[in-house]
């Protein structure tokens, strides 16, 4: 941290390349000493005043070439997003432009950034905690408008604010549990279990819907997972290509073409979608088709919804039969294509009875429309299209919810069963995991990763 507080740092925050304009970021201590060397502004205003935008040149002090002509905007500290003093730099988009002015900061004074080294700063002079530094990089790199909708309704802080009241109603039961634990001779009163019992169980139902508000911002920030499903030569990959509007799986007569899963992302109605095709499920006939439907099954497990597939141009047999028993076992959306409509249908009726069946062609693109919307039709009836409870946790983030989760609720049920000692270094272990959430008892290994995925001007 100490490093942090005393150096300036700067970097193009800006896709590297051509362009109209470029725009280098600046922060830190010695900011504007080292802009009052390198940045000549035209008129008379003093400089720097906050919230400005100055036009002038950047020169080379020893020699008074003038690098570019620019637009500095001008960001004191504590109001900026760094907390730091910072200055935004409008260069014009040539990437030599732009090579230049960067040598002549970093030859008076700053130095170049490392990645995510701006927000770093931001988190660590409070400006931001690590629930809305996780937005901002889901924001980053959003694929879709529904992706940039959720990343910005956490950016307002309402989830950072959430789990600060639930830990600091936690911190409040320890601290009292402690007291009556460690002071019994000052008359403190002692914890009322049944009182402490009925807090944590509704701490926990908030925190478990808290939870599951997670898994689903998860679902949506990675892809909503799609898996197609079907015996061999049933038009799986097929299907897929249609979807995505090239050809990305192997289409032959041969079964069993594909041997491992394919995964591919396209966006249905705003909503991100990962397709995934799998290996036919049949009893395998070698070991590495073994291993392509074990892949299959898991391709199942981890869907959000699957697409199960029927080739209609054949008499269904024992593998079609498997496929459906599969199907109907499944506890999450399925939806039934019955597929080749373009050739005579062999398909019986009684075979896929009771279920809602589109009839399609991947071939030819019959009925896929039908397919696309009955698709988006799930993703939003399952309730997706709740963006506003939604959070999204980084990985780390996600174990110490769990873990928060797992030993309140082993402390829950141990009330009256357990020493208070030991229930408050559950409440203890809690409190510190909830911290890791929102980032107040973070560790600096932790912070590395998360920032490692940010790129180098932000």
């Amino acid at each position: 941290m100490s490093k942090l507080k005393i150096d300036t740092i700067a970097a193009l925050s800006t896709p590297a390349g051509r362009a109209a304009i470029s725009l280098i970021r600046v922060s830190g201590p010695d900011t504007f000493e080292i802009l009052k060397k390198v940045f000549k502004p035209g008129g008379k205003r003093a400089f720097p005043l906050h919230y400005s935008a100055y036009f002038g040149n950047i020169i080379e002090p020893e020699t008074g070439y003038i690098a570019d002509q620019v637009i500095v905007n001008t960001y004191l500290s504590p109001k900026s997003y760094t907390g730091e003093d910072l200055a935004e730099i409008s260069t014009h988009g040539n990437p030599v432009i732009v090579s230049k002015v960067l040598s002549i900061l970093f030859k008076n004074g700053a130095r170049q950034a490392e990645k995510g080294e701006f927000t770093r700063r931001a988190f660590l002079n409070g400006k931001m905690d690590l629930l809305e530094v996780e937005a901002l990089s889901q924001l980053l790199y959003a694929s879709s408008t529904t992706q940039t909708r959720l990343a910005l309704n956490q950016l307002d802080g309402l989830p950072s604010k959430y789990i600060a009241k639930i830990r600091q109603e936690l911190l409040d039961q320890l601290v009292q549990l402690e007291a009556s634990l460690n002071f019994p001779e000052d008359s403190i009163e002692s914890i009322d279990e049944n009182a402490l019992k009925i807090k944590l169980q509704k701490i926990l139902s908030e925190l478990s819907l808290f939870a599951d508000n997670a898994r689903n911002g998860s679902m949506i920030s990675e892809g909503l997972k799609v898996a197609i499903v079907g015996k061999p030569n049933a038009g799986k990959s097929s299907l897929m290509n249609y979807l995505l509007g090239r050809d990305r799986a192997i289409v032959t007569n041969i079964p069993g073409t594909t041997r491992d899963t394919l995964e591919e992302s396209l966006i249905i109605d705003s909503l991100p979608v990962k397709l995934i095709d799998t290996a036919g499920l049949r009893k395998a006939e070698n070991d590495i088709e073994a291993i392509g439907i074990e892949r299959t099954e898991k391709a199942i497990e981890t869907s959000f919804a699957v697409i199960g597939v029927f080739d209609g141009s054949q008499t269904p047999d024992s593998e079609d039969m498997a496929v459906l028993q599969r199907l109907k076992s499944l506890e999450k959306p399925v939806l039934i294509v019955q597929n080749k409509s373009d050739l005579p249908q062999q398909l019986n009726p009684d075979f896929l009875a009771g279920l809602e069946v589109i009839k399609a062609s991947a071939l030819k693109g019959e009925g896929m429309s039908e397919l696309i919307s009955s698709l988006s039709k799930t993703l939003k009836v399952n309730g997706i299209s709740s963006l506003e409870e939604m959070v999204l946790l980084g990985a780390s983030q996600v174990n110490a919810l769990d873990k928060a989760l797992t030993v309140l609720k082993r402390a829950e049920e141990g009330i009256g069963n357990m020493y208070q000692d030991m229930l408050a270094i559950d409440l203890e272990e809690a409190v510190r995991e909830l911290g890791r959430v929102n980032g107040e008892t973070v560790d600096v290994n932790t912070l590395d990763i998360i920032f490692e995925r940010f790129c180098i001007g932000k």
